[in-house]
């Protein structure tokens, strides 16, 4: 009896070690996809140097060169994932959350990936089928040969060898060549994901899944329509991300990888949506070191791209490109913060009204490097500026200096686009004012969503050359339309020719009139609060003449300055 409880005794003391063994600063991510994320670039020496031993990767399968041994613990030093492998994200995403996180805290990838794999062999309930379908392919000869002929049960197994001394904190994912926009990938994925956190005793609110976009149209990519699916994401699986692919370049060999810089880029995007869900900052924290001198050169800014004077929407990111001090260039727009006297900002990002007036836009890079560089912004709803209006379908050439739309034929569509969606609520009509009648069996078309598939209230112009569309009845197959949330609106042209327009505009007045009001009159000659559209007091009738242009609140009435 006696060393039965000394047995269980000593079986709870090895047990208790054990859980102590477990690490909650070693933060793990799991990350599976296609040759994308096996990584298809050569290393180059600056992503063989300088990697922070806080960085870990815990191989998948076996390596000669370098030598490696499945379910061992090693420097994430590239290439990561698999024999065949190259640089590719996970390098610079575990690069990037060292360095933005404490000295106490460590990084640790699970990779599996294959090169043009399906997204099905990541199933457990199909890749066998899927394996015996296509035996010679080049991904079921790396599935064989690195993992067993099972991609999706050796990640797993390899996951819980890692939740042995660290914390699954996230999943990443880049995949989609192979299964080109296929419509059912959101589900597929769903499914897999779904699978992992049961297998692995996970929870969505804890582990969310970061997934990449294929290269883009305009860098040479081939699959770049597969990013219709991958933006889905989200409303699929309400704790993914999509990780942009903007701007990221592709390899100028084939039509499907990014380059060395493209993998770098993408690995820091991966990162700073787990930083931001983390709820940091994204700059390092005061213990922060840079390894090497050619690291500090990638994450440190020398200058920002961004235009002196300009004229945007509401609801329209403002562009910004950074360019680093070894060259590279990036779009750092969702890092960008703006501050204004007279201006106010929806997060950093965008204006959230009509106004005009002047800011400060600062950039603080990982180095905590600051940035700033003063600008002009006019804020119009529909500003004639040419590099404010869209085509959206079949062709149009713009005119600006006489707001000229020359339309090239049938189902032809321009106007404003508003990606962070346009509130409009503060108004009861949208005019549109012609020059002369138009010619070309014109529309007004206006939509809820930034697709043109998803469906949009439409009005024939006529004859009309001053036309009142209430925004307040706005409808298409029963649905309707929320004006604080529209995200474009477009003229429609069924014939080639000539769309020549005055102006168009918002009002309140039921003659369709503009709202110009030049001043406001104290009642009783005592002053009168005015506020902005957010409802914020911005002074009194008796401070009217120092305003700036812009859109204010006085009594009942919506005037513009």
């Amino acid at each position: 009896m006696k060393r039965m409880i000394l047995l269980g005794c000593l079986l709870a003391a090895c047990i208790s070690v054990m859980k102590a063994e477990v690490d909650p600063n070693f933060y793990i991510y799991l990350c599976f996809g296609q040759s994308n994320m096996e990584g298809n670039a050569k290393a180059e020496s600056v992503d063989k140097t300088g990697v922070d031993k806080r960085f870990r990767l815990l191989a998948t399968c076996n390596y000669d060169s370098p030598k490696r041994t499945a379910g061992q613990w090693y420097d994430a030093v590239p290439p990561l994932v698999n024999p065949v492998g190259g640089l590719g994200p996970t390098d610079y995403f575990g690069r990037t959350m060292v360095a933005a996180l404490p000295a106490n805290v460590r990084i640790g990838v699970v990779p599996v990936a294959m090169g043009g794999s399906p997204i099905e062999m990541f199933d457990k309930d199909k890749y066998a089928q899927k394996l015996a379908a296509n035996p010679n392919e080049w991904w079921a000869q790396i599935a064989k040969n690195n993992y067993g002929g099972n991609p999706y049960g050796r990640l797993i197994e390899m996951a819980k060898k890692a939740q042995q001394v660290g914390v699954i904190k996230g999943i990443l994912l880049h995949q989609g060549c192979s299964n080109n926009g296929d419509p059912n990938w959101p589900n597929m994925v769903k499914k897999i994901y779904n699978d992992m956190l049961t297998d692995l005793g996970l929870a969505a609110d804890t582990v969310p899944l970061f997934v990449g976009e294929t290269l883009r149209q305009e860098n040479g990519g081939a699959c770049y329509g597969h990013n219709v699916q991958v933006n889905r994401m989200p409303s699929v699986v309400p704790t993914s991300h999509v990780i942009s692919s903007e701007g990221l370049p592709g390899n100028g060999q084939d039509p499907w990888h990014f380059n060395a810089m493209g993998y770098r880029i993408l690995g820091k995007r991966y990162a700073f949506a787990a930083l931001q869900l983390m709820g940091r900052e994204l700059i390092a924290d005061p213990d922060y070191h840079f390894p090497t001198t050619g690291q500090k050169k990638f994450y440190s800014a020398k200058s920002i791209s961004l235009a002196t004077d300009m004229t945007t929407m509401p609801g329209q990111p403002i562009p910004v490109t950074a360019t680093f001090e070894d060259n590279h260039t990036e779009d750092v727009s969702n890092f960008m913060t703006y501050t204004s006297d007279n201006m106010t900002f929806a997060g950093a990002l965008t204006p959230k009204e009509e106004c005009e007036g002047t800011a400060e836009a600062t950039y603080t890079d990982f180095a905590r490097n600051q940035t700033k560089k003063e600008i002009n912004i006019k804020v119009r709803f529909f500003p004639f500026e040419k590099e404010c209006i869209s085509t959206l379908s079949g062709t149009m050439n713009y005119d600006e200096a006489n707001r000229t739309f020359q339309f090239g034929g049938v189902n032809s569509l321009a106007g404003w686009v508003y990606p962070q969606g346009g509130d409009f609520s503060a108004y009861r009509y949208l005019v549109i004012k012609l020059k002369e009648k138009q010619t070309v069996s014109a529309q007004v078309r206006i939509f809820a969503q930034n697709d043109l598939s998803a469906g949009h209230y439409s009005r024939q112009i006529g004859n009309n050359t001053l036309m009142g569309i209430d925004l307040t009845k706005l409808k298409y197959s029963n649905k309707t339309i929320n004006p604080a949330k529209i995200s474009i609106i477009a003229f429609w042209a069924n014939k080639a020719g000539k769309l020549e327009v005055e102006d168009v505009y918002l009002t309140n007045n039921d003659d369709f009139s503009p709202l110009a009001i030049n001043a406001v009159n104290a009642d009783d000659g005592q002053p009168q609060p005015v506020y902005n559209l957010n409802g914020i007091s911005v002074g009194t009738t008796a401070d009217w003449n120092r305003l700036p242009k812009g859109v204010y609140i006085h009594g009942s009435k919506v005037v513009v300055k």
